[in-house]
């Protein structure tokens, strides 16, 4: 009997590379992936993939993007719940960012985790989209501010060199110190998932206390800035 042709086994053979590379990091980790154990699985010949990723960093760095847009997807579809009340935005795009971080632990940790041995990422593909995803954030905070709910007085008295640098990456034309609460809230939000989904957290809090303790820092964090 032929063998079935690569269309008629894959219809998106390129869909199909990155499902098997995600299992394979979730099984032995991202330093682990290659690219003819996924051709194995797929049941087709290692030549058939180079056709979509030359090599291992071009796949890992396509997984980043993917990661990242899914992030930023996840984020934006939460700011709708409510688009009168900026601190309900706010807090939703924190749990957001939270929930697809604990469904999706693999991804999660191929972009904010453990470097992977040997692997040179395309800095313009990959800030690119870490930027992408930020610009949510920053949007949901520029626009508490415009409103007048996000307080930035007395945020600094002199604007520091790391807010200035992240103000031109971004080309922000608003208030500086609404940059500063983004990072600030950017690092609140990561840390409290970070320790959660790397089992800091489990060995002495029940899922619910977790919940609860997320909460009251997200809010502690809208308080901070004035938007509660």
């Amino acid at each position: 009997m032929a063998r079935p042709k690569q269309s008629e086994q894959h219809p998106n053979l390129e869909v199909a590379i990155k499902k098997t590379a995600r299992k394979q990091i979730a099984k032995k980790g991202a330093a682990a992936l290659s690219l003819r154990a996924i051709a194995r699985e797929l049941h087709i010949t290692a030549p058939a993939i180079y056709n979509y990723f030359p090599n291992r960093d071009a796949l890992v760095t396509a997984l980043i993007v993917d990661a990242y847009n899914a992030l930023r997807d996840a984020i934006r579809a939460s700011l709708v719940v409510n688009e009168t009340s900026h601190a309900e935005r706010i807090l939703a795009s924190a749990r957001a960012y939270r929930g697809w971080a604990l469904a999706h632990p693999e991804e999660y940790n191929l972009i904010f985790g453990t470097p992977i041995p040997n692997y040179s990422a395309s800095a313009e593909v990959t800030d690119q989209a870490a930027a992408d995803a930020m610009t949510v954030l920053i949007d949901a905070l520029d626009a508490a501010w415009r409103a007048g709910v996000l307080k930035t007085e007395g945020a600094f008295t002199a604007e520091p060199e790391m807010i200035r640098a992240w103000v031109d990456k971004f080309g922000y034309r608003g208030d500086p110190a609404v940059i500063h609460f983004v990072l600030a809230s950017w690092a609140h939000i990561h840390g409290l998932v970070s320790l959660e989904l790397y089992g800091h957290f489990s060995a002495v809090a029940e899922p619910d206390t977790v919940d609860a303790f997320f909460e009251t820092e997200i809010r502690a964090m809208l308080v901070r800035m004035g938007v509660l």
